[in-house]
């Protein structure tokens, strides 16, 4: 398996694994609707955006040359003082979880930050998704749980931080 830097030709790639994940993840933990009108076009134009972007650090996951996974992150989108840095986006497919891929991603941002001057980061995740124990296990602290308007609903998601991203054990 190889962690890199992603670029333009990944983003078909990427556009695949954020669909895939989001609808073998949140069925039932979103609004059908949204899962169901989902925009593989308008996917691909989002990490076209991402990429030319100065501000977020992108990185994929490849086995056998295909793209199994990826992470977005950047500075925090909510200053609070403490977290100056956040994971926007991480999803793995399905038959590579549990299998490292996630954390090696993790450590290739929390890298990628600590060379913009950011040590310390963040992640929110819906309280009921079923992976979010990962972040405890990477050394994650559990910080708070909110809610957000989403698709017509509201949902509690949670935060998990890293006051010191050295801290992360994958």
């Amino acid at each position: 398996m190889l962690i890199r830097p992603s670029c333009k030709k990944d983003v078909k790639a990427i556009s695949h694994v954020y669909l895939q994940t989001w609808q073998d993840t949140y069925l039932g933990l979103v609004p059908f609707g949204y899962l169901y009108t989902m925009s593989f076009n308008r996917l691909e134009n989002d990490f076209i955006s991402n990429l030319k972007s100065n501000d977020i650090i992108n990185y994929v996951a490849e086995d056998d040359s295909k793209v199994i996974g990826f992470i977005s992150g950047g500075h925090a989108r909510q200053n609070d003082g403490i977290y100056n840095g956040e994971i926007y986006a991480l999803y793995v497919l399905k038959y590579h979880q549990r299998q490292g891929v996630g954390g090696q991603l993790v450590s290739a941002l929390a890298k990628g930050l600590n060379g913009i001057g950011i040590y310390s980061m963040l992640v929110w995740v819906l309280e009921n998704n079923p992976y979010r124990r990962f972040y405890e296990k990477i050394n994650g602290i559990y910080l708070q749980t909110k809610q957000m308007p989403f698709a017509g609903e509201v949902l509690d998601i949670a935060a998990y931080g890293w006051v010191d991203t050295g801290l992360i054990h994958c």
